[in-house]
Order: C-alpha cells, then sequence, then structure tokens
C-alpha cells in the first residue's frame, strides 16, 4: 500500500516533533508499506530516502521524502498549494491512503481515501480571542479566524480524522456535528527519556524546593506573564530566595517580559534551550510550572509524571486528562498570578512536595494506534 503524508507545513517546535517521531518509529516497525512524505523542509526526516521527483518512486516498502519547499516559501504559495494545485499533485503519486499531518487537506480529489491528523487547537478552544489589532496577537488570530476555518472544512471532508486528547474529540464533535465514530483520539506517546530516566529507575536526586522550572516557547498563550508576575507578589511577601528557569533567553522571550521580569530579576533565569538530560534533571530536583491555557496536550506534565515529580498546572482540560489521577500536581487558574503565587509559596515552604501518591502511569497512545487508524 502507498501511503502518502502530507506535512509540508512542520518545520519548528511541536510539528516537528511529532512528525520526526512518527517517521522514527515507522523505519523501526517496516511494516511492508510504502510511505511517501511530502515535506517543506530539507533533511526534516533522516529515516527517509530521498527523492527529487514523483518519478523516482519504486512502488516498494520503504519511508521516502519528496521536498516541496516553493510551497513553504509564503502564505500565497500554501493557500495556492491548498485550493488548487495540491490535489493534482498529490493524485499523480497515485496514493492509495494520504494522510495529512498538518491539519488540512487540499482541496479537491485527492485520489484516495483520507485521514487528517488535528493539533491545532486554537479553533476549537473557548479560553482565548485573539486579536486581529494587536500585533503580538496578530499571527494567532489568524490561525483562530481564518485558518480554523480550513482545519474544519478538511475535518467534514476527511475519511478519518485523529486528534491527541479526549477533550479535543470532544470540542470538535461539538462544534462540527460530524459522526462521532469518524473522530479518534489518540494520545502521542512521549518521546523516549534520556539514559537513566527509562524504565523508573531515577536514582537519588535531592529536591529543591526553591527551584522551579518552565520549558517552553515564546508564544503568547503560554503564559510567561502569570508566572513573573506570581514571582512578583512572592518578592512583596519577603519570599525571594527562589529561582525559576524559563527555557528562553532573553532575546527570544522580548522586551516586555524581560521589562515585566526587571521587578524580581534575581529570581528570573532566561537560560535559553536546555538539553533533555538537564531538562529531565530540573523534573526530578524541582517544581514544574505550566501555566499554558491553550495546547491538545500538555508534554511537559507528561514528562514531569513520568519521573515522579512535582507540578503545578493549569486549570485546563488539557492538563486535567495528562495528568489524571496523579498526586503530585496542583493546579490553579491560568489567569491569576495570585493562585499560583499560594502554590509556589506551599512549595518554597514545604508545605507541598512531591511524594509516591496517586497513579504515576502517564496515559499515552501510540503510533502503532495511529498507523491503524490511517490504514485501515
Amino acid at each position: 500500500m502507498r501511503i502518502v503524508v502530507l506535512d509540508i507545513a512542520a518545520s519548528k517546535t511541536g510539528a516537528e516533533s511529532i512528525l520526526k517521531d512518527f517517521s522514527a518509529y515507522l523505519k523501526e516497525r517496516a511494516d511492508g508499506n510504502e510511505w511517501v512524505f511530502i515535506t517543506g523542509v530539507p533533511g526534516i526526516i533522516p529515516a527517509a530516502e530521498k527523492l527529487e521527483n514523483p518519478g523516482q518512486l519504486k512502488g516498494e516498502a520503504g519511508i521516502y521524502a519528496l521536498l516541496r519547499s516553493d510551497v513553504k516559501s509564503s502564505w500565497a504559495s500554501r493557500l495556492k498549494f491548498e485550493w488548487f494545485t495540491g490535489a493534482g499533485y498529490i493524485r499523480s503519486l497515485k496514493p492509495d491512503r494520504v494522510f495529512s499531518m498538518e491539519n488540512t487537506l487540499p482541496s479537491g480529489n485527492l485520489g484516495a481515501g483520507t485521514a487528517l491528523y488535528v493539533h491545532q487547537p486554537l479553533g476549537f478552544q473557548k479560553t482565548k480571542r485573539f486579536s486581529l489589532f494587536k500585533r503580538e496577537e496578530r499571527h494567532l488570530a489568524i490561525y483562530q479566524y481564518f485558518i480554523s476555518k480550513l482545519i474544519d472544512s478538511s475535518i467534514r471532508r476527511a475519511d478519518r480524522v485523529i486528534v491527541q486528547t479526549h477533550w479535543m474529540r470532544e470540542a470538535v464533535l461539538e462544534k462540527l456535528n460530524v459522526p462521532a465514530e469518524k473522530v479518534c483520539a489518540i494520545l502521542p506517546p512521549l518521546p523516549a527519556a534520556p539514559e537513566g530516566y527509562a524504565g523508573g529507575d531515577f536514582g537519588e536526586m535531592r529536591f529543591d524546593e526553591k527551584l522551579f522550572v518552565f520549558p517552553s516557547g515564546p508564544i503568547i498563550y503560554k503564559n510567561h506573564e502569570c508566572v513573573i508576575r506570581a514571582a512578583k507578589l512572592l518578592n512583596e511577601r519577603g519570599i525571594t530566595d527562589f529561582k525559576v528557569i524559563f527555557t528562553l533567553t532573553a532575546e527570544e522571550a522580548g522586551e516586555g517580559l524581560v521589562t515585566l521580569s526587571k521587578a524580581t530579576e534575581n529570581n528570573i533565569e532566561w537560560r535559553g534551550k536546555l538539553p533533555r538530560n538537564d531538562l529531565f534533571d530540573l523534573y526530578r530536583t524541582g517544581t514544574l510550572i505550566f501555566p499554558s491555557y491553550i495546547e491538545t496536550y500538555g508534554y511537559p506534565p507528561a514528562e514531569v509524571r513520568s519521573v515522579g515529580g512535582m507540578v503545578l498546572a493549569s486549570d485546563t482540560p488539557f492538563c486535567r486528562e495528562v495528568l489524571k489521577g496523579y498526586g503530585n500536581a496542583e493546579y490553579f487558574d491560568s489567569f491569576s498570578p495570585e493562585e499560583l503565587a499560594k502554590l509556589m509559596q506551599e512549595v518554597i515552604e514545604k508545605k507541598l512536595s512531591p511524594a509516591d501518591r496517586g497513579e504515576d502511569k502517564v496515559p499515552s497512545g501510540s503510533w502503532a494506534e495511529v498507523v491503524e487508524a490511517v490504514t485501515a
């Protein structure tokens, strides 16, 4: 069976990780199918044999990559592919299945059954309405009000829709009123833990009640502002001996957040991206703060749960789903620095600490389930 996988959009953060993890799984599995990935960035799938044009396809089992960087060169090129040329290009590959991992399907007849992987929550969440008139929110507003229409249309046209969480499935069904059997929730598998954190043998690591970490990119809804304001509130209460580590540089954070953090700059560390081993050390020795209010699935809370760490999480459906039954989790309103400051103070004063309580098994799915949904 020839399965064409469309993911031209993937080039950074979560989307790239999903694509790489999926292709790595296929390489290990060798399931007898011919998987043809159409990507927009060279080298994004190390497991694939790179082809210059569709005519080089062999009709044999394996993983192949066709580069369409021209489609990714601008929004106009992307929309042209989505609305006019994409369907014909995909049909030329003579697929038996088409699997889009980029939230949308090109318009028109694709020549095969279709499966759609939806991991963009902006059009389905009800927490925040972004403004087209605020420069820092404009790109998110475009996704929320315009790109979401393409996603909705694609969901209606797809034969099968895969989402990452049960809350997302319910949101899709509520918004679009598509048949329930068409949409399945398959939790994403966690990436492999670094050496020393596999199999539950983590060694002895002392918990530091004065250490907090928030691993995240520079996106508004990740909500660094809430953490900074909570730190400022602690300072106003005379609590100054603690450290919050952000995995952003000051340049990545931007002038607004850096300026806001000046009032508590001795407590905020703009460390930048961390090696995975160092991040997991922080998960075990410190407390994860996760104030994000828009996600499909929260990877950091799931990773902390996998190693038994402490987490202060936003009171959101995705955090509640990932952390269900886990005892080392406390929740706060994403828009209340006061609630977060209260929990941070309880950790600092040793009123809250990680313990072996509740369920420690991380809810997760598998790529095998995704492959089954695509090929069925």
